[in-house]
């Protein structure tokens, strides 16, 4: 079955069109609601799209006093705020390309990209951000820095001669474009044009630099605005970093719908952002396992009789929205689900949420499962920074499936190798990467674009991805493992934070596992192996698989991996080559010796 996402095209074809659109229609709506990090206690501030517009007027005068046009490159190493996009807009009106990177980056990182972006301008979110490009401040002017914004003062002596400093206090509170002239600069900037120079997580080598034009990122959220069903009135919550690609699709997507945001610039915030009562948040699946997790942890403290029936009441609440039960036992335990969970669950999320979207990495059946079976829709987007964001969505207004990457955009034609490789062409692809050898191997002989992800088409017209081809793993007896789903199949069951599976040219597969210091510690004290104990709950999330594909050792490594910042990319994905390193002569001594713990 072929089967498509429906597409509402929208008539100005770039983001700076988009702006100057909204801008034009609904100057005085509230656009973006932006919680300062620094007044933790204090409002938030408001900017309408038409103050919107406004502050990225002001970006394109200051830009253009730096020299900034055509093939100039803007760098931005700071945390998301209103100036963030206003700056990168200024940049696209202007036909220069913007580079993001992740603020939660080493110097060393930052460095090495830098380098190689050589920007005209940079812009940093702090003076502690201009310290990791500081060392190499003098070799970066000399290919061709002028002027650094900053958040804040800069130290004289860390900027070389003949690079102006100036702040963004005085960046937007200066002269700027009106609208008009604005929306003359904007009509001049064509879908080919730069969108965003953005660089891959690098969970193996170096990042990439991806380079989108205009169109890719108009296309994607046309993709997903019939999908995601959203409205005007609509306000979401947006803490995705605008270092990743899902960030600037959920906000575009604002953009072009003018519905509103609630904006946070760090995840500490984000009780505070719940509190403003959005109506629908998009995260990668992490956020959603840590709600799912602080429920079952709630429900793990109740009294046994309590404790069974609220775990009785969810299974029959998915058995009824999921499975099509219509056992009068099942619709009782389901209002009882909504009352005992639900209630509790909605209200942590500010009361008014009316869905959950989920991108950048695969969502566990399981998490897909808890949060429908209390009526929460759960609607999962895939994509990759080289298709801006979008292959395939599942939709909001129905026929969800778990495990699914949904439907497929019209704007993408593909097909799969022998071994099963998505391949894609369409306008919604990359212009290419910043260095041409990142290109080799990189697309087909007639122009397909490799996605390097394995899937393959239900009988529904369901995209299923079933695992990154790279990871593929074959044990010495011949077998071929694909990790992904195995591993998230454990990290969804009680008590795993996260689990990579190992097994590389070894006769059978073992999984290193993270798991709470505190559930160690209790297992420890009981007189047990940490190991030995949770290898058969590990295995027991494993029914559907095939015995080989199940792990016969566990590596328990304490903590979740975000308490491993060299584990983990800025998009939380786990570094294979860097967990194997950290587990050194201990993943050897696993296939080898007794079971223990990491």
């Amino acid at each position: 079955m072929d089967r498509r996402l429906s597409i509402e095209r929208f008539p100005e074809r770039t983001l700076p069109r988009l702006m100057v659109s909204a801008a034009r229609r609904v100057p005085g709506k509230a656009f973006i609601r932006y919680l300062e990090p620094e007044h933790p206690a204090a409002p938030p501030r408001v900017l309408t799209f038409g103050d919107f517009a406004a502050g990225a007027g002001r970006a394109v005068a200051f830009l253009r006093s730096a020299g900034v046009g055509p093939g100039a490159r803007v760098l931005i190493l700071a945390e998301n705020s209103p100036e963030w996009q206003m700056l990168a807009l200024g940049a696209q009106a202007l036909r220069a390309e913007p580079a993001t990177l992740f603020a939660s980056l080493a110097a060393e990182p930052v460095q090495g990209i830098t380098r190689r972006v050589r920007p005209r301008v940079a812009f940093v979110g702090s003076a502690a951000q201009w310290a990791k490009l500081a060392p190499i401040a003098a070799e970066l002017a000399a290919a061709g820095l002028v002027t650094i914004v900053s958040a804040e003062p800069l130290a004289p002596a860390s900027v070389p001669a003949g690079v102006q400093t100036t702040t963004v206090a005085e960046v937007f509170s200066g002269a700027g474009l009106d609208l008009d002239a604005l929306e003359a600069l904007a009509r001049a900037a064509g879908e080919e044009d730069p969108f965003l120079l953005l660089f891959t997580s690098g969970t193996t080598g170096r990042p990439k630099g991806v380079r989108l034009p205009q169109r890719a990122i108009v296309h994607a959220i046309e993709g997903g605005h019939v999908a995601v069903g959203r409205t005007p009135e609509d306000v979401g919550l947006h803490f995705l970093p605008f270092a990743h690609v899902a960030g600037h699709d959920q906000f575009a997507l604002a953009l072009a719908e003018t519905h509103g945001l609630i904006m946070l610039s760090r995840r500490e915030d984000m009780e505070r952002g719940l509190a403003l009562g959005p109506t629908y948040l998009f995260s990668v699946p992490l956020v959603y396992e840590r709600i799912r997790g602080a429920v079952e942890a709630k429900l793990a403290g109740l009294p046994g009789p309590l404790r069974a029936l609220a775990s009785a009441s969810l299974a029959a609440a998915a058995r009824v929205r999921l499975d099509g039960s219509r056992s009068t036992r099942d619709r009782v335990l389901t209002r009882l689900a909504d009352r005992l969970v639900g209630k509790a669950v909605r209200a942590r999320l500010g009361g008014n949420v009316r869905g959950l979207f989920s991108g950048g990495a695969p969502a566990a059946p399981a998490l897909f499962r808890f949060f429908e079976a209390l009526g929460m829709p759960f609607v999962e987007l895939y994509g990759m920074s080289e298709t801006a964001g979008l292959i395939s969505s599942n939709l909001f207004s129905g026929g969800r499936r778990a495990g699914s990457a949904g439907i497929v955009t019209p704007d993408h034609d593909l097909r799969f190798t022998p071994d099963g490789e998505l391949l894609l062409k369409g306008p919604l692809l990359l212009t290419g990467y910043l260095e041409r050898e990142d290109e080799e191997g990189a697309y087909t002989e007639d122009g397909f674009f490799r996605t390097g992800d394995i899937g393959r088409m239900d009988a529904e017209g369901l995209l299923r991805i079933e695992g990154r081809k790279k990871d593929l793993m074959v044990l010495s007896t011949g077998k071929k493992v694909a990790p992904e789903p195995i591993e998230l199949a454990i990290a969804s069951a009680s008590p795993f934070q996260a689990a990579m599976l190992l097994g590389e040219g070894r006769p059978f597969v073992s999984a290193a596992v993270f798991v709470a210091a505190e559930e160690i510690a209790r297992i420890a004290a009981a007189g047990k192996d940490a190991a030995q104990e949770l290898l058969p709950r590990a295995r027991a999330a494993l029914g559907a698989f095939s015995d080989y594909e199940k792990p016969k050792r566990l590596l328990v490594i304490p903590g979740s991996p975000q308490d491993h910042p060299a584990l983990i990319t800025p998009t939380l994905k786990l570094k294979r080559d860097a967990l194997v390193a950290f587990l050194g002569s201990t993943l050897t001594d696993l296939y080898t010796a007794p079971q223990g713990s990491a």
